[in-house]
């Protein structure tokens, strides 16, 4: 059996910052109690799903808080009284990551006994074989440190430590799927076929884990880059392995704990359709240039510490002769005049003495769908003056400086990285 604090401090690092999503009940009580033993740098957020008992939960979270003397915040929702599990997860997450740093790391408190109930859920919904994986230690900037401990675990620590929690009481309404797999199917499995069924699963999911492990010669041709994945068209095929191997890594990587059917019939959709589908969450599904593209556009946003907009890169350098549509002329103009942003429907642009649309402009170049969205834009005072890669602005395109002092070139290129090196 695995320690329970060295599961923790196996995963963490004094040098982090974390950020813990605690519910008031046990599990997220006891990881707080061990950051707070290891002295970790973290704070503790409460998401207020607005449901029955949230008040307690609430309270519970604040109490153990004060008793720890943490940073605590209480983050609330507009959701209504028996909102669906869907909706409380899409509400939390949004509010989490609408509070969190980019230096900080998400915690959550998922252990053994959720990766097994996420097993069930995703088996019956139809999920295909990378989603029977469950739940990861980490992902992304999110990591789950008792994710190989047990629920029996967890309220053992609780009792010999004293801590502090409630009881969430929907935990006990089998009307929720996950209650409903927790309470009565699990121990009516357990009772019918002897054995730990916890060691089979996890025992399963171990065997898959390491028999999906990423192929490099398939998932080389997946292309992504901040809100934005990339396969090429050709790859995709009806009833093919290879196909929803390629779909469930981009499940994974738009943050789906497992890829449904409904999810390969959108992307197929797209494709058959050429229009732009809803996927999961923000992320939107279409297909261009013979590419299956999901773009997140909350996501493709001008990023100031990396120069970064979606895809593309943007790099200022001294003067220099360049002269094309990928590079930009500016003299004697201050960072403050100099915004990039993304395509707004009332957008123009100045070409061949005309006022144009922006958004026509990307038409007309053969930019469809999303990515008409979310194309970055360069605007001085406001005023577009170039659409990187595409078209500048009579104001700036022919322009002759009178001497090359305090002139900057801004050069666009297009950035994306392989799933090996996300």
């Amino acid at each position: 059996m695995v320690d329970i604090q060295s599961s923790v401090s196996e995963v963490t690092s004094s040098s982090d910052q974390y950020v813990i999503a605690i519910s008031g009940g046990v599990d997220s009580a006891v990881l707080t109690h061990i950051f707070h033993k290891l002295e970790l740098n973290f704070r503790t957020v409460f998401i207020n799903h607005n449901q029955k008992g949230s008040k307690e939960l609430k309270q519970s979270a604040q109490a153990l808080s004060d008793i720890l003397k943490l940073n605590h915040k209480c983050i609330e929702t507009d959701l209504e009284i028996d909102s669906s599990e869907t909706l409380m997860r899409e509400a939390r997450y949004e509010a989490l990551n609408n509070d969190i740093d980019e230096k900080e790391i998400l915690v959550t408190a998922h252990h053994r006994d959720d990766k097994i109930e996420t097993f069930f859920i995703n088996l019956l919904r139809g999920t295909r074989l990378k989603g029977l994986t469950s739940i990861a230690l980490k992902r992304n900037n999110i990591i789950r440190p008792l994710i190989n401990n047990s629920k029996s675990q967890i309220i053992e620590y609780a009792k010999d430590n004293d801590i502090y929690f409630q009881d969430d009481v929907t935990n006990f309404d089998n009307s929720i799927s996950r209650n409903w797999i927790r309470n009565d199917l699990i121990p009516e499995v357990e009772n019918r076929f002897p054995g730990n069924l916890n060691n089979k699963i996890t025992d399963l999911i171990l065997e898959i884990e390491e028999s999906t492990k990423e192929d490099t010669e398939i998932t080389k041709y997946i292309k992504c880059a901040p809100g934005y994945f990339e396969v090429p068209a050709c790859l995709l095929k009806h009833n093919s392995s290879e196909t929803n191997y390629l779909l469930s890594i981009i499940s994974r990587l738009v943050g789906q704990s497992g890829l449904q059917t409904s999810d390969i019939k959108n992307m197929f959709k797209a494709l058959s359709s050429g229009k732009q589908v809803s996927y999961f969450e923000n992320w939107i599904v279409s297909q261009q240039l013979g590419l299956l593209m999901f773009v997140n556009k909350e996501e493709w946003k001008f990023k100031q510490n990396t120069n970064s907009f979606g895809y593309f890169q943007f790099v200022t350098t001294d003067y220099s002769e360049t002269r094309n549509n990928w590079s930009l002329a500016v003299q004697n103009i201050s960072n403050n005049q100099i915004s990039f942003e993304s395509v707004l429907p009332g957008d123009f642009i100045i070409l061949d003495n005309k006022k144009q649309k922006v958004s026509e402009v990307l038409r007309s170049s053969g930019i469809q769908d999303v990515l008409r969205e979310v194309w970055p834009l360069v605007k001085k005072d406001d005023e577009v003056i170039w659409i990187p890669g595409l078209r500048k602005s009579d104001s700036v395109k022919v322009k002759e400086f009178e001497s090359t002092k305090n002139i900057n070139i801004i050069t666009a290129s297009i950035e994306k990285s392989t799933v090996g090196n996300f």
